[in-house]
């Protein structure tokens, strides 16, 4: 009796640190973390990375301090591209605007093979254009930059393309690890640790790992505070 009466006073003090439940939304600046309906949506820089912030949305589970992320499809805009009737006979142009529609320049535009290699590459030019001669080798085309989420899709030769590009990376089917404790009721200390986590055998261990790295290079912890709802 006395140990089933141990075992039930250890659930007690431990499940509430894994079960627990957030509602609202939080922020700090730029940086967003909102909780609704158990399932949580951010957008924030990830440590080491303070130029591109990492967005997202899924299901949640917290593990003592740590809060795991398991994203799926984002909900949100997202970077597209639209095939346009080829102009030229030996060349595939490509014009690459935000999602304003205004150009944007110096935008690294990458032709690669089945096996990833780029085959060309180059920047767009100050009207957002970059052409390339035609290739048979080519597979797919990639249009990245930082601060903007990159794109890759299947070479068409008898296409130009326009491609519009939205700011942030989004994160999609992947878990998004934080460290993430709470100050007061309207107040959470968070850091985004991994936007691509994989734990291997032991979870926590890995989530201890990336937070002692993280204490070791002294990156601070956001204090988010919570929006009062009128």
């Amino acid at each position: 009796m006395k140990k089933i009466c141990d075992i039930l006073f250890f659930l007690a003090i431990t499940l509430p640190t894994y079960t627990q439940q957030y509602e609202g939304v939080f922020k700090e600046g730029n940086d967003v973390l909102k909780f609704e309906n158990g399932k949580v949506y951010f957008d924030m820089d990830e440590m080491g990375n303070m130029i591109t912030n990492k967005v997202g949305e899924g299901s949640y589970e917290i593990m003592g301090d740590y809060l795991l992320v398991m994203t799926g499809e984002y909900s949100g805009e997202k970077s597209t591209v639209q095939p346009l009737a080829g102009s030229k006979e030996d060349s595939v142009g490509i014009k690459v605007t935000d999602n304003r529609n205004f150009s944007l320049s110096g935008i690294l535009v990458e032709l690669v093979n089945s096996s990833g290699k780029t085959l060309q590459g180059g920047v767009t030019n100050s009207e957002g254009k970059i052409l390339f001669k035609k290739n048979p080798k080519v597979q797919k085309i990639k249009v990245s930059d930082m601060g903007y989420d990159n794109i890759s899709f299947p070479y068409d030769p008898t296409s130009d393309f326009l491609v519009r590009l939205v700011k942030n990376n989004i994160i999609e089917n992947r878990t998004v690890a934080f460290r993430l404790k709470k100050v007061d009721d309207e107040t959470l200390s968070v850091l985004l640790l991994s936007s691509d986590f994989e734990p291997g055998k032991n979870q926590l261990k890995a989530l201890e790992k990336l937070d002692k790295k993280a204490r070791k290079s002294n990156y601070i912890d956001k204090r988010m505070k919570k929006e009062l709802t009128e």
